[in-house]
């Protein structure tokens, strides 16, 4: 191995220990189990049912299940109080530990080693990465297994025989839990399909993987229909993000006799302080036929000038808010804001150029068409739902990535180094 390439390997290696003392800090000053509102107590209720093994409540099919299944696993090993609530959140940090060592494993296939090494610097310190960390939400457990999955997906690429078969395994395992966290990831998870299709022998490591997605796939959706009491997917939220993303809602109340009531809204909105309040007697959160129809008819009725909400979408994803739970915390607010706000106004331009990289044919150790591919696929959900930086936040990888290859791409080296493949 060249020395350069040592040299990054050892910065690499920093940057991951430094990325591990820095979380074990911010959970030790800010615990996730002393923030448990909004969300984050549907996510913390939903895992003590499961946990306790109590009857199952109609609600818990509304979101997808991963993350409460996930927190589910230490507070049945350590009892839902406060035992298995701080065991909740070292599972946690040990989650956004893996972050920055999981983006050099992944890096490193797809660029060279300096610009990798950054990559992995800029996960180990990302102030967002950081911040969700110590909140019970998605964001973290999604983003470990979307690396988890794009990195099995390169080594049934890179390997044959048997040991092909368990990655492809492996790979469809950590799809399906990925999917069960956030079911948008389904776009990145194609794109790994792809890694896999144009591997050797890919149709029956594709297969194989395919049954691993199911595996994971099968008991949680056959615990979402024992909730519902029928089969509802994986979750039951689209209808209503729909309705919030292309019609003026501030929030939204239903009320149905017999289940209650329950009230939803975007901190996106509440920021911007802009729509209505809708209150919907007779129909309930669940109900996604009624709130496709109703986001529909707002469609119908702003005609082409309805490109505006969907422009506005794909703006929320960054600039228009500061990213919510941190924002409601002080000093997390002061160091979340302003790298949002840098990382949003530049991606655009971060992916333009990355396209202009990918296009170049000299420079074959750096694959910015992969990043870029991946990182689009956040646009969709902006773009069909509505747009939030939380869910953006696990693609930040990738635009981190692509800002690390432009960098090193200033000023070529004479030897262009090769993409690692271990």
């Amino acid at each position: 191995m060249p020395h350069d390439d040592r040299w990054w390997n050892r910065f690499a290696l920093i940057s991951i220990v430094a990325g591990v003392i820095v979380r074990v800090v911010a959970v030790v000053l800010h615990p996730p189990l002393n923030y448990d509102y909004s969300d984050i107590h549907g996510y913390v209720t939903r895992a003590m049912r499961l946990a306790d093994g109590v009857h199952l409540n109609r609600f818990d099919t509304f979101f997808p299940p991963g993350t409460h299944i996930i927190l589910a696993l230490p507070l049945k090993i350590f009892g839902t109080g406060r035992g298995g609530l701080w065991a909740g959140s070292v599972l946690w940090t040990l989650l956004s530990c893996a972050v920055p060592w999981l983006a050099w494993r992944f890096s490193v296939r797809v660029m060279t080693r300096r610009a990798a090494a950054i990559t992995t610097a800029l996960c180990a310190v990302w102030p967002l990465f950081i911040a969700y960390g110590i909140f019970f939400m998605s964001e973290i457990p999604s983003l470990v297994l979307l690396l988890s999955t794009l990195i099995l997906a390169f080594r049934v690429a890179e390997t044959t025989g048997r040991a092909k078969m368990l990655y492809a395994l492996a790979a469809g395992l950590s799809a399906g839990a990925a999917l069960a966290v956030r079911p948008q990831l389904v776009l990145n998870v194609i794109v790994a399909a792809v890694v896999v299709i144009l591997a050797k022998r890919w149709l029956r490591a594709t297969v194989v993987a395919a049954v691993g997605v199911a595996i994971a796939l099968v008991p949680v959706l056959a615990l979402n229909a024992h909730a519902a009491g029928r089969f509802v997917g994986i979750s039951e939220n689209g209808g209503l993000n729909f309705f919030q993303g292309h019609c003026p809602v501030r929030g939204v109340r239903t009320v149905k006799a017999g289940v209650g009531v329950l009230e939803f809204g975007s901190p996106v909105v509440a920021q911007q302080n802009r729509g209505i309040m809708f209150v919907i007697i007779g129909h309930i959160a669940w109900e996604q036929g009624y709130f496709f129809h109703l986001g529909m008819n707002c469609i119908r009725k702003d005609g082409i000038g309805h490109v505006t909400v969907l422009a506005r979408n794909v703006a929320d994803l960054g600039i228009t808010s500061v990213p919510w739970p941190p924002s409601n915390e002080r000093v997390l607010r002061w160091f979340v804001k302003p790298a949002n706000l840098a990382y949003s106004w530049a991606l655009p331009s971060i992916i333009v150029f990355g396209v202009a990289l990918s296009r170049q044919r000299k420079d074959r150790a750096n694959r910015a068409w992969l990043l870029v591919a991946h990182l689009v696929c956040v646009l969709p959900t902006a773009i069909i739902f509505y747009g939030d930086p939380r869910f953006r936040v696990p693609y930040d990888v990738f635009g981190l990535g692509l800002f690390a290859i432009l960098v090193t791409s200033v000023r070529p080296r004479q030897d262009p180094e090769q993409v690692a493949t271990t």
